[in-house]
């Protein structure tokens, strides 16, 4: 099942949806506007032992070197 992520452009919040079909109306659970924009979802996976010295993640950098882990 997709997971999508969104932002309302009414209040702001950002939020995530699984959708089981593209043709659900997608609506904000905290203002119930249907103006919300899909946005663009970073996502990463841990590295493997022989990944250790490449880089890891999705951020392009590795454990090592990156304040991001």
């Amino acid at each position: 099942m997709p997971i999508y992520e969104y932002r309302c452009r009414g209040c702001q919040h950002t939020f995530e949806q699984i959708l089981l079909s593209k043709e659900k109306r997608v609506s904000c659970p905290k203002c119930r506007s249907r103006a919300v924009d899909k946005q663009l979802s970073v996502f990463s996976s841990p590295a493997s032992e022989s990944d250790k010295g490449a880089s890891a993640g999705g951020c392009a950098c590795n454990p090592q070197t990156c304040g991001c882990h």
